[in-house]
């Protein structure tokens, strides 16, 4: 489609691929490409299609019932994981088109088995081991939860994971949350044990798990906020320069007149604006 505009984003999925490559022979472990919020803005569509081609990537984890359905009447076929919670009035779609969704509170699991499911309702249990966002925080209420699961027609417990807050960091928060996990789910089997995000698969290795997240490496940005020459941006954001003009010493500049002329100078005008995700914050960035 005709774009009409100097100012693009190029999505590159030739590097897209090389980092999911470099990255896997790190992880040794199959991966789920995290593409939720339409791939942080790189088209989970498109995204998703080089993906299904990649034997690296096992599955798919998106944020929401919506963004997963859509997926699906593209015709994408690799497992989806909803990562964040969904309403239950929703979990019959997501049984209907073999979408699984988190389990993350014992409530929520009561709610669950008390519905009726035409098709069964695959489920990955949220351990919270210490970020405190959703999640069972302990081992009498995971085995509860696995219990009333166990029990239940319809339900199928496929799969079981946490999420670390620091793993970037050098510090012993990522071990204190591995362990707490091991211990929460010790003699429990899955088929899907996952903890791992970007960080913990580029900086951390463990045996206990079999599937690793890959979220922001996946599109060439390193979690530790620094230049990796292993991965490769997949992301361009280019523009063209559409006026320049000659100010004098003292004149001010664009909203607030923040900037002000020490010098007679040049400036220059460029067509990107707040519907391009440049905000007025981004005054005075260099």
């Amino acid at each position: 489609m005709e774009n009409y505009r100097d100012t693009i984003v190029v999505v590159d999925l030739e590097r897209l691929q090389h980092n999911i490559r470099m990255i896997y022979k790190k992880s040794k472990k199959p991966l789920m490409a995290i593409i939720k919020a339409n791939a942080y803005g790189h088209g989970d569509k498109e995204v998703a299609i080089i993906l299904e081609t990649m034997p690296e990537i096992q599955m798919y984890g998106l944020a929401t019932i919506k963004e997963a359905v859509e997926l699906r009447k593209s015709g994408i076929k690799k497992e989806i994981l909803v990562i964040g919670p969904t309403r239950i009035e929703d979990s019959h779609l997501a049984a209907n088109c073999d979408i699984a969704l988190t389990a993350y509170s014992l409530d929520y699991v009561k709610q669950l088995v008390s519905e009726h499911y035409e098709n069964p309702l695959k489920l990955h249990i949220k351990v919270d081991t210490g970020m405190n966002r959703i999640g069972l925080k302990d081992r009498a209420s995971f085995e509860q939860a696995v219990h009333i699961i166990d029990q239940s027609k319809d339900l199928q417990a496929v799969g079981v994971f946490t999420h670390f807050g620091a793993s970037e960091e050098e510090n012993d928060t990522y071990c204190q949350q591995i362990e707490r996990f091991r211990e929460c789910i010790e003699g429990y089997s899955f088929q899907y044990i996952h903890a791992d995000n970007t960080a913990g698969t580029m900086y951390h290795h463990d045996d206990f798990t079999n599937l690793d997240r890959l979220g922001i490496g996946m599109y060439g940005i390193d979690p530790k906020g620094v230049i990796n020459p292993e991965l490769q941006p997949v992301m361009g954001f280019y523009t063209k320069v559409m006026m320049v003009k000659k100010i004098s010493k003292g004149e001010k500049v664009g909203y607030g007149f923040t900037y002000t002329a020490t010098q007679d100078e040049y400036i220059a005008t460029l067509p990107v604006g707040y519907a391009d995700g440049f905000i007025r914050k981004n005054q005075g960035r260099k």
